[in-house]
């Protein structure tokens, strides 16, 4: 297990979310300026809910080290491992999440948190459809997508605009929850499709 985590460099981006989740709070009312073509304003989003897609990536291509045909056909357990990883990481950043709201009396490190929740999750979905390279790639888009085509007129974010929702949002925790669930039984339970299709072929 010791190599398998050292393999996938799960220390590295544990320590990279840590760092994250505690910077968020610092970040304030920091945006990223991203036009919404939907919205008719000229607007940007928070960079603490942007900022989870970088952590998320380099989560997915942690564990997108190691060839997939190694982990498939390992005598260990590595499906386990994975799983585990990745509800760990999941945990951590709640759990940073829930502290530093809690420290810096703002809610903005709970919505990073869930966002890092759901980011990972579309991945990790990705990744299972159309292989590992894209998994990273659509991390980063899903936030400027968002961005670009998620509010509405007034600047309010649509309901399936789950990363621009406010932290007490149920409908972006649940979102999240189950994308990273579905993620995890992918990446975990089931033979990626990409990897299927060419040995049929």
């Amino acid at each position: 297990m010791n190599w398998w985590h050292r393999a996938h460099s799960t220390p590295l981006a544990a320590t990279v979310l840590t760092a994250t989740m505690l910077l968020v709070p610092l970040l304030g009312g920091s945006v990223v300026p991203i036009p919404s073509l939907l919205a008719g304003m000229s607007a940007g989003i928070p960079v603490a809910l942007v900022l989870p897609a970088v952590t998320a990536a380099l989560t997915l291509h942690a564990l997108n080290r190691v060839p997939r045909v190694y982990d498939t056909t390992a005598v260990r357990p590595v499906a386990s491992y994975q799983a585990g990883m990745l509800a760990s990481t999941a945990l951590l950043a709640a759990a940073i999440g829930v502290g530093a709201a809690y420290a810096a009396d703002s809610s903005m490190a709970l919505a990073a948190a869930r966002n890092f929740v759901g980011y990972l999750g579309t991945g990790l979905i990705v990744q299972y459809f159309v292989g590992h390279l894209y998994g990273p790639l659509a991390v980063a888009l899903v936030p400027v997508l968002c961005a670009l085509i998620g509010l509405g007129p007034g600047g309010r974010p649509y309901p399936w605009t789950w990363p621009l929702h406010e932290a007490s949002s149920a409908i972006a925790a649940g979102t999240s929850l189950f994308l990273l669930t579905s993620g995890i039984a992918a990446a975990s339970l089931l033979t990626p499709r990409d990897a299927s299709q060419r040995t049929s072929a």
